[in-house]
């Protein structure tokens, strides 16, 4: 799979695409072959060094994606198999597959976009809390 890495701190430039090998949903997991990638202000600050929460540099952030459950670890209905969804990643989120916890997904409504169901766990929530 690829992921787009901090390869060190800076501007846009020092993302790099690399390739590694597809992770693997363990128990009580999920796989998600992400379709899209939200892109938030906390990337951005990550990006630059200075996101407290963020791993050390060289790291693959993205907190939030939309795709389809590709597979489920033990514990976990294999009926998801299939469903599309957009989920909360906290980082990894930059990568063409992701596993997270069988809690951190909800499934996307069909009447929008794999792009729009991306921007909702972060980007829209922290918009709406700020307006609300």
């Amino acid at each position: 799979m690829r992921q787009i890495y901090i390869a060190k701190y800076g501007g846009p430039k020092v993302l790099e695409i690399r390739s590694s090998a597809d992770p693997k949903p363990g128990p009580g997991e999920v796989l998600i072959d992400v379709k899209a990638s939200g892109i938030n202000f906390a990337d951005i600050l990550a990006r630059k060094g200075v996101y407290p929460d963020a791993p050390k540099a060289p790291c693959v952030v993205g907190y939030e994606v939309a795709g389809d459950i590709e597979a489920v670890g033990n514990g976990v209905d294999k009926k998801l198999i299939g469903t599309p969804a957009l989920a909360i990643t906290r980082f990894g989120g930059y990568s063409d597959k992701v596993v997270i916890g069988k809690d951190q997904f909800f499934p996307k409504p069909s009447e929008i976009s794999y792009e729009q169901a991306a921007s909702i766990p972060v980007a829209y929530l922290t918009a709406y809390q700020l307006v609300v």
